[in-house]
């Protein structure tokens, strides 16, 4: 695995000498390369516990994924725990099976909300989606936001941190999608998580 993730990934030395507990400890005083290591390391983990979960995107498993093993790294205590990998395994087993179900229930929901004869619109998919570009109060908002929050302690996912780079320089939603090469679904529920966030942290 090690030799496979050398041709895939930039490995720093750290990535073989130190033990996931030691980049845990540097991660907690604030290290950005140990946390990109202890990412890398739990990456193919990552993966392999996510395809347990067709329904779910496993690029945005990924991305919360990283969330939560930074969260994760601050809340571990070794002496309690033992192990952190196990230990950060079964946050993340918890989380997918939460996912999943809210998931299940979301589909569930807007199933029985469509009409039995539902109107089809004229508008097309792109159409739609360059509706939904910000207005120039959004921006400034958004501005005032960058300048004054952490991404980290915000908990946006890199794309919902990238997504609101986009929305700072008036990008709409379809060019999100043409731009990162995403599709229009997890455009949508990225968007939807990144305005609940900031809202949340309006209301502080």
């Amino acid at each position: 695995m090690n030799i496979l993730l050398s041709y895939i990934f930039e490995l720093s030395a750290d990535y073989y000498t130190e033990s996931d507990e030691l980049l845990v400890s540097k991660v907690k005083t604030g290290n950005d390369s140990a946390f990109e290591c202890l990412s890398v390391r739990m990456k193919p983990l990552i993966y392999h516990y996510g395809l347990r979960y067709p329904s779910l995107e496993i690029q945005e498993i990924h991305q919360d994924a990283l969330i939560l093993l930074y969260h994760s790294a601050l809340q571990f205590d070794e002496e309690k725990c033992g192990k952190f990998q196990p230990y950060y395994l079964k946050m993340l087993h918890y989380r997918l099976v939460d996912w999943a179900r809210k998931d299940r229930q979301y589909r569930y929901t807007m199933s029985l909300q469509q009409p039995l004869h539902q109107e089809v619109s004229d508008q097309s998919l792109e159409e739609i989606l360059s509706d939904c570009k910000p207005t120039p109060e959004n921006i400034s908002i958004y501005k005032e936001l960058w300048l004054s929050i952490n991404p980290v302690t915000l908990g946006l996912s890199p794309f919902e941190n990238q997504l609101l780079k986009h929305l700072i320089a008036g990008d709409g939603l379809l060019e999100v999608m043409e731009k990162e090469k995403k599709t229009e679904r997890m455009v949508r529920n990225a968007y939807t998580r990144l305005k609940n966030k900031i809202l949340s942290q309006l209301m502080r």
